[in-house]
């Protein structure tokens, strides 16, 4: 083989020089980027096991929050549960004192049973405070009976009307009709006939004579009243009824429509219902029964001044029509209050669910206030049904006027200017170099000053 020369010797070092040179290189790229790989897994590992830590802390708060908010809502449901409480215990005090009061009032007119038809009318009467008292309390301790609650009070209502009326036609008649007829046709001249559609009611014929004209107006009197007493329930009952449906209708029933289309349907929609058609008939039957009532009233109230009926009747109609618009205006009050969608829990399905089992805040207020309410009534009752107007020889009480002696105080005044106006004549009397006579004080009366042949005001 032949030698190589050193050009080729040089070439071969420098090849071999570089080849490690690059080896080298090659080597040192591997080893830093193996440290760089190694650097960034331990700060992945670092970090995740720092993110694990903070998730551990983030569930912590979590639970330590659900704990909270559970702990709330036990202190919620505490509350209300401690208010409901305080709501129920004052509408069974007053309503306990309300029923003790008629309970004793009407225990005055047992053991002063003088009138027994008058007072058979009284007592009846005097039930209304308990029973709507105790019909109230109800709602408050079970919501779901409200409804039928307002059926029980809705009865009575329309019998103590026609209980008032019976009670005026024995004042009059202490039990006998004829005694009646005769004070009705005393007033004969004044009594408007009866309306026609009753005639087949009326025996004998009221053109026939005044006994018959006085006989059909009390008769139409009673008639008018009585179908109050059926009607009043019925329509109750029915009102009862359809609200059901609606409510099941409004539940059951998927409305895609334009909102403010619904409801301006809604709206027009109430004056074709059948509600509508009850409510008008439950109005009419109303009317009917208080034209009879006044009627009557207008016929004899001369005879009856002595029992001061107008202030019973008073007591009566007063528990119905403060309870029905004190109701209205509660609950316009909290239509009005209460936001749109708005509800306490922000849950509509909890509320669905929930609110046959809720009172409701109006409806509450509502029968809290007629617990304290027929308190005064029963006290009332008590003030304007006595016993001692159906104890012989009775004459009403003629009670002093209470004043605060601003009448004496005006007197006094007028004295005082009296006497500053003669004492002012007679020294203008002296300028004038007149002489005034000496006077008593009966010698000038408001105002006027005698001075010799002179009167001076």
């Amino acid at each position: 083989m032949a030698e190589s020369t050193p050009l080729q010797r040089s070439e071969s070092l420098n090849g071999s020089v570089f080849s490690i040179c690059g080896r080298v290189l090659n080597c040192g790229a591997i080893t830093a980027l193996a440290v760089v790989n190694a650097l960034l897994f331990l700060q992945l590992q670092a970090v995740t096991y720092k993110v694990a830590d903070e998730q551990n802390q983030l569930d912590e708060l979590k639970d330590k929050l659900k704990t909270q908010q559970n702990q709330t809502i036990i202190v919620q449901e505490k509350v209300e549960e401690e208010h409901d409480l305080t709501v129920i215990h004052m509408g069974g005090t007053f309503v306990l004192i309300t029923c003790l009061i008629t309970m004793f009032h009407m225990t005055t007119h047992l053991n002063k049973w003088n009138e027994p038809i008058v007072q058979t009318k009284i007592i009846a009467i005097l039930w209304m405070s308990p029973i709507y008292g105790v019909a109230s309390f109800s709602s408050l301790v079970y919501p779901v009976a409200h409804e039928y609650m307002m059926i029980i009070k809705d009865f009575y209502e329309a019998y103590c009307i026609y209980q008032f009326l019976s009670f005026l036609i024995a004042v009059l008649g202490r039990g006998d009709r004829d005694a009646v007829v005769n004070v009705l046709a005393s007033h004969a001249d004044h009594l408007k006939p009866p309306y026609k559609f009753l005639n087949c009611f009326y025996h004998p014929p009221p053109e026939q004579s005044n006994r018959a004209m006085s006989n059909a107006v009390l008769l139409e009197c009673q008639i008018l009243a009585m179908q109050f007493v059926f009607l009043r329930p019925f329509t109750s009952i029915l009102n009862f009824i359809i609200d059901v449906m609606e409510q099941y209708t409004c539940t059951h029933k998927e409305n895609d429509d334009d909102e403010s289309d619904a409801d301006i349907s809604n709206q027009l929609a109430f004056f074709a219902s059948p509600k509508f058609v009850v409510v008008m008939i439950q109005n009419v039957s109303v009317f009917f029964a208080f034209a009879g009532l006044l009627k009557f009233y207008h016929a004899v109230h001369e005879d009856l001044q002595w029992c001061q009926p107008f202030s019973k009747f008073l007591c009566i109609k007063g528990v119905v029509f403060m309870t029905f618009w004190q109701g209205l205006a509660i609950s316009i009050f909290f239509h009005f209050r209460q936001p749109e969608g708005h509800s306490l829990d922000g849950d509509d399905d909890v509320v669905d669910d929930d609110k046959h089992h809720q009172a409701d805040p109006a409806q509450t207020i509502q029968n809290i206030l007629i617990c304290l309410e027929m308190l005064f009534f029963a006290l009332a009752h008590w003030c304007v049904f006595p016993k001692e107007e159906w104890e012989e020889g009775y004459r009403r009480k003629q009670l002093p006027s209470v004043g605060i002696g601003f009448k004496d105080f005006v007197s006094d005044v007028n004295m005082v200017l009296d006497s500053s106006k003669a004492s002012r004549a007679t020294k203008k009397m002296k300028k004038e170099g007149l002489e005034a006579i000496p006077t008593t004080e009966n010698e000038y009366t408001d105002g006027e000053l005698v001075m010799g042949d002179t009167e001076i005001a």
